[in-house]
């Protein structure tokens, strides 16, 4: 990288000196260079709109027995699916 000139004429007039050469070479780590992962499955957001009173229940019940609300509705959406015949959430992620 040059350097800046120290005057508004010096820089004007071009009497800047040559960038030194970076000879140096960069060698990361075997540890820190990221390893190729396999795609992550990615899901798809889905709203659902209920009653205030049962999303304040349903946020009880994740209090309750400390699991999230998308824990339960997965659960309700696999229960869906089996009564309509239709393969299981975990069964989709697969393909």
């Amino acid at each position: 990288m040059a350097k800046k000139p120290a005057s508004l004429e010096a820089a004007l007039g071009g009497h800047t000196q040559p960038a030194p050469q970076d000879t140096a070479e960069v060698v990361q780590h075997p540890a820190t260079q990221q390893a190729s992962r396999p795609a992550k499955p990615q899901d798809v957001k889905l709203t659902v709109y209920v009653p205030p009173a049962a999303s304040k229940r349903l946020r009880l019940m994740c209090i309750e027995h400390d699991r999230d609300l998308n824990s339960y509705l997965r659960e309700g959406l696999d229960m869906v699916l089996e009564k309509y015949g239709q393969p299981s959430l975990a069964e989709f992620a697969k393909k």
